[in-house]
């Protein structure tokens, strides 16, 4: 009996130890050029504004796709790699209001995912209400993709009403196969997928 229970605890302190997967911390494999599989077409914001600690909370997130022709939402091969920036333009003066560019954190390991689009809350707490543009442009300002028309209300996501059209903070709530809308895709120059 002492050797079995001995065992059990031998057994759980190895799980344990061993925690439930890959290290978030462990950058070791992780070079500037590597871009790997996180969670791409899911609903960023269910994760990371409920799930996750207030340090990862999203304000903006979503996924970029080659094209929209997207099958498997978890092969790498049809989402577009690279740095990208996001900027919101008023739709009524066609000023740019926000780009990423102004609210990047170098030593967040979110870039390391392939196609995902975010902005960090704790670098931007919310969004000024109105009608924007969304524009996904690359580091050098040569634009991906664009599509006007995604509202805001200044209000916080709700996990319970991903898909508020007055409130478009989880783009692949609605952007997916089984959404409202096709998966974002680059409409312009697929080239500049890395």
């Amino acid at each position: 009996m002492k050797i079995k229970i001995v065992s059990l605890l031998l057994i759980g302190a190895t799980f344990f130890f061993s925690g439930c997967g890959e290290d978030e911390d462990d950058e070791s494999n992780i070079t500037a050029t590597t871009q790997g599989w996180h969670f791409q077409g899911r609903d960023c914001l269910a994760c990371h504004n409920t799930d996750l600690n207030p340090d990862k909370h999203l304000l903006f997130g979503g996924t970029l796709y080659v094209d929209q022709s997207v099958q498997n939402q978890d092969d790498l091969n049809t989402m577009c790699g690279g740095e990208f920036i996001i900027n919101f333009i008023d739709e009524a003066t066609g000023e740019t209001v926000y780009s990423s560019k102004d609210y990047m954190d170098e030593d967040s390991k979110g870039y390391d995912a392939k196609g995902n689009l975010f902005i960090l809350q704790r670098e931007l707490r919310l969004i000024t209400a109105g009608s924007y543009i969304i524009q996904i442009t690359d580091t050098n300002g040569a634009v991906m993709a664009a599509a006007g028309g995604h509202n805001f209300t200044s209000a916080d996501y709700d996990v319970n009403n991903p898909q508020d059209t007055n409130n478009r903070l989880a783009c692949n709530a609605c952007h997916s196969n089984s959404g409202s809308q096709s998966p974002i895709y680059v409409q312009i120059n697929k080239n500049l997928c890395q």
